[in-house]
């Protein structure tokens, strides 16, 4: 890298804002512009110091924030080096008004968006983001049955549907919630606009600026934008081959003020990993001797190959626990439908500030799931689903283990798979060259909050068929050897 851009920094020491987060901010900016490629060697503290006519301990303070935020990564003995890319990040975007952006929407981790743009483009096979495998979509049973159903009852199309939900929906999840072993009642029981806004809604409940929310390293990055968004910080808990690592937990619960814990404990996104269940009952023994709630989000458990999981967590009997579980990855993503189970008190709070939100989620689509359930069409639809899905696993582990330079974790369960790469590999460069070559997936370090996992790969296999999928891996295959080509 040339000396000169860093001749291009401004400090302003008159500036109300301290000198190391003016470094911050002028450093991010040349990272989202791509000026600065991840990789790219920072000088020396001394060196740095010098070219900006700056002490010492500035540029120390503003190294330290950085890798706190996972901008940068120090190797002792051979410097500090630029970690997340531009996709990572995005600036706020000026309103050309004279207006000031409250949200911080320059915080939201902008993976999220770019897994959705790349799933739009039919001419890429997408590994990235799960769908339905085509040979088992449902979208043709499901409109017959919601069509039949409204022809036989009309009138549910002039009927309001309350915040909590669909009654009829309500009063199936009661059935429906059984299959993996937990007991409710009606007014436990919520209908929101996918596993996403359930989040949200818990986290502008129970979250202010300054609280502590603690979730699995690495993990999903929906859920770290939902609590970000309210001035929350995020501690981070790496896992083992059980789950999240209590030791570690329980130092965390003595020394901070914790609000919740959030945790994928089976086929955890994106991991894979299970959670045993010997793991789920000293979790929910140590939140409740120190009054901590669980949100556990359940979006795979039922897509078991073999033996079923551990049940969930909220089934072991406590009221300190908020369970989520969605339905897109068992229909398809757009349905944007899910249960949330809780205490009658937290569900009449979530309900209040629910309505403020949307009034209530979509009144079709609860019918036409409350539909679709209630003639046990999705109960046989799941079971499509574990055939086609597994077969896909030992489809991905026969190719895979043709390819020398990935190793992967393979669950028993659950849409994706968990691949280490050679370290010399960052893997959201190697996605440019992935998209140019026709497929996509998701870098490792999008997955963690404080930029780690650059070596890794999330390979999501439900929804390309048999035939992409194989040349989707040799796509990988060719890509990397690519890229080391073009490193070296």
């Amino acid at each position: 890298m040339s000396k000169n851009i860093w001749e291009e920094f401004a400090i302003n020491a008159k500036d109300k804002m301290p000198l190391y987060k003016q470094i911050i901010h002028q450093v991010e900016g040349m990272v989202h512009d791509g000026r600065l490629k991840p990789g790219t060697r920072l000088p020396s503290e001394r060196k740095m110091a010098k070219l900006l006519s700056v002490s010492r301990m500035t540029i120390t303070l503003a190294n330290e924030e950085m890798k706190a935020r996972g901008m940068v990564r120090s190797h002792q003995g051979s410097g500090t080096f630029i970690l997340r890319g531009p996709r990572a990040k995005e600036a706020e975007r000026d309103l050309d008004l004279p207006l000031e952006i409250a949200y911080p929407t320059g915080e939201i981790n902008q993976g999220m968006d770019e897994i959705m743009r790349h799933g739009e483009n039919t001419h890429l096979i997408n590994l990235a983001g799960v769908g339905t495998a085509p040979e088992v979509h449902p979208g043709i049973e499901l409109s017959q049955c919601f069509s039949e159903h409204l022809r036989k009852n009309p009138i549910l199309l002039q009927l309001p549907s309350p915040t909590q939900g669909y009654e009829p929906l309500r009063l199936e999840m009661i059935s429906w919630l059984k299959k993996v072993k937990i007991e409710v009642k009606l007014n436990e029981i919520m209908i929101v606009s996918g596993a996403m806004q359930g989040l949200d809604l818990i986290s502008r409940l129970f979250l202010k600026p300054g609280d502590y929310v603690v979730m699995e390293e690495p993990g999903f990055l929906g859920a770290a934008d939902a609590f970000k968004a309210t001035g929350a910080k995020i501690l981070r808990i790496t896992l083992d081959e059980e789950g999240i690592r209590l030791d570690s937990l329980e130092n965390m619960l003595m020394q901070f003020p914790i609000k919740f814990i959030y945790v994928n404990p089976t086929y955890q996104n994106p991991t894979g990993v299970t959670m045993s269940l010997k793991r789920r009952k000293k979790l929910l023994e140590l939140c409740s001797k120190y009054g901590v709630l669980i949100v556990e989000d359940d979006p795979f458990s039922l897509l078991y190959f073999e033996d079923k999981p551990a049940p969930p967590i909220k089934s072991l009997g406590s009221d300190n626990v908020i369970y989520i579980q969605s339905f897109s990855k068992y229909l398809y993503p757009g349905i944007r439908l899910a249960v949330l189970v809780a205490p009658e008190g937290i569900i009449h709070n979530l309900s209040k500030v629910k309505q403020r939100v949307d009034l209530h989620s979509n009144n079709l689509t609860q019918i036409a799931l409350h539909a679709y359930i209630s003639e046990g069409n999705l109960e046989n639809h799941i079971s499509k689903l574990k055939r086609a899905y597994s077969e896909r696993l030992l489809l991905m582990k026969e190719l895979l283990s043709e390819t020398p330079h990935i190793h992967c974790m393979y669950p028993e369960g659950g849409v994706f798979l968990w691949c280490k790469m050679p370290r010399e590999i960052p893997t959201d460069r190697l996605l440019e060259f992935a998209v140019k070559n026709g497929f996509t997936f998701v870098p490792g370090n999008w997955m963690s909050g404080v930029g780690m996992f650059e070596n890794y790969i999330r390979l999501a296999y439900t929804h390309p068929s048999l035939d992409w999928l194989k040349k989707g891996i040799k796509l990988l295959h060719h890509t990397i050897l690519e890229y080391k080509e073009y490193q070296f």
